[in-house]
């Protein structure tokens, strides 16, 4: 492999650890300081390709000062429909990234 390929697997590297981390450290901070309430999945999209699956879940739910969001569930369960509630936490400075709880 040429210094080039290996600069570009280096910078993948480096871009996949920093998502990563970043993902890790909402995780974290939604456990400790989130935010407790109740949603309703209100959508369930495959983006996934011909040949592939890819659900992303997202949950409609009202923040502590009334404000309506539709955040994308970043640990959902394969028997979540549309329409069900559920309980959940939510990040308090970024309301759209919700976990489910319980």
């Amino acid at each position: 492999m040429d210094t080039k390929g290996i600069i570009l697997w280096v910078g993948f590297a480096v871009i996949c650890a920093v998502i990563y981390f970043l993902s890790r450290r909402m995780k974290k901070q939604i456990e400790e300081n989130g935010i407790e309430t109740t949603g309703v999945i209100s959508r369930i999209e495959d983006e996934g390709g011909p040949d592939e699956i890819d659900l992303h879940y997202y949950a409609r739910y009202r923040t502590e000062d009334g404000e309506e969001i539709e955040g994308v569930l970043s640990n959902p369960r394969s028997d979540l429909e549309v329409g069900q509630q559920v309980r959940l936490k939510y990040h308090p400075k970024h309301k759209a990234n919700a976990r489910l709880i319980g």
